[in-house]
């Protein structure tokens, strides 16, 4: 009697599965829609014109990433191509995306080529010569940037010598000089030793330099070199996470009631729970979400995956693969799958998916990734 209820039980969890996952086909099926590059730095098809209606409609548009491609800057400038953004928010902290966005504007091509040879390894992100061309072409449409992120452990020698150059005070030049020194020195070791930024050296450093008079953007410089030190040597994540709200909310009179574009990890961008799993931590999408919500405005947030990217991924977006057709782009709409969740039809699993389907609106998926490689100096 036991086995043939086990047996029973067993076949209506098999047959329960099965359903499930023809449920969810059926959805990113009948919710899928083609489209594909053209020659014009854009795109063409039925996916790109019903994201392009509804990233009008949206007053925050939110890009949950994966960094290091050539694909996802394009997406981004096709973007850009056809719709004005008063603000583009980026992950790379606002000290440095002040620094480079003012040589942009200030300096002649042979001078800003001289300062990218020089400090590119500093850049982040900006590194890159895809996210390097879009933040310049964001530069010349006038658009306002803004960095909402934690010091890199790569930038504080384009920090503190920018830093050097605008201080007044003697004592405060000497201790930059010294710190630009003895960053030069540890750049030549390996693993975390050779960041200075994590080094003892250094924080003995700023807290001599937070003793004196500084000005007030020294001293918030200083003290974000401080908190981001700590994020780094504790792996503190939800600290980090408490830093990009709290700028972002420091710079919301800016960008509240505006029209705005989000692009970081994807991790960042949810409208809920983070899909970074073994956490329950709420990232900055779910703060632009409440932020929109109660203006009566619009965030809209999408997910961008691609072929080639982690395997583990792939396998959690089967059913989005199989609908995958050769060199097609396609533009998947969650919220109907979200909306069978909420009303109980549909049961997912994989807590990972369940997360991207209940944070994200869409999903675009790209068939194809490329790494993108560093800034060519000429």
């Amino acid at each position: 009697m036991k086995k043939k209820i086990l047996l029973l039980l067993t076949l209506f969890i098999a047959n329960f599965n099965y359903a499930q996952n023809i449920l969810l086909d059926s959805l990113v099926q009948k919710n899928s829609f083609p489209f594909q590059n053209d020659k014009n730095v854009s795109f063409q098809g039925k996916g790109w014109d019903v994201l392009l209606d509804e990233i009008k409609q949206s007053n925050s548009v939110l890009l949950g990433e994966s960094h290091f491609t050539n694909e996802i800057p394009y997406f981004t400038n096709a973007i850009i191509n056809e719709v004005k953004f008063d603000n583009y928010f980026l992950e790379v902290d606002p000290y440095s995306v002040d620094i480079i966005e003012k040589k942009i504007k200030s300096l002649s091509a042979e001078k800003l080529n001289s300062f990218v040879k020089e400090y590119s390894t500093n850049f982040s992100f900006l590194e890159y010569e895809p996210e390097f061309n879009l933040f310049k072409d964001l530069v010349k449409r006038n658009t306002k940037i803004y960095g909402a992120e934690q010091i890199s452990v790569f930038a504080d020698q384009m920090i503190i010598s920018t830093l050097k150059e605008t201080s007044k005070n003697k004592k405060v030049i000497e201790i930059y000089e010294q710190m630009l020194h003895n960053s030069k020195l540890v750049a030549s070791k390996e693993g975390f030793e050779k960041y200075y930024l994590l080094s003892e050296d250094c924080l003995q450093k700023i807290d001599l330099l937070l003793k004196l008079k500084l000005s007030d953007n020294e001293r918030k410089q200083i003290e974000a070199l401080k908190l981001s030190r700590e994020i780094y040597n504790n792996r503190n994540h939800p600290l980090r996470i408490q830093l990009m709200k709290s700028i972002l909310l420091n710079q919301m009179p800016d960008w509240k009631d505006k029209k705005n574009l989000f692009k970081f990890g994807a991790v960042h961008l949810p409208k809920g729970e983070t899909i970074l799993m073994k956490t329950d931590i709420y990232d900055i999408g779910n703060l632009v979400l409440n932020v929109e919500e109660a203006s009566f405005r619009k965030s809209l947030h999408i997910m961008l995956i691609g072929k080639g990217e982690d395997e583990e991924d792939n396998t959690s977006f089967k059913s989005f693969l199989n609908v995958q057709k050769e060199e097609q782009w396609y533009c998947f709409d969650l919220r109907p799958l979200k909306k069978s969740i909420l009303q109980n039809k549909l049961k997912l699993d994989d807590a990972y998916l369940l997360r991207v389907i209940k944070g994200y609106d869409y999903l675009i998926y790209i068939p194809k990734v490329t790494k993108s490689k560093e800034i060519s100096i000429k």
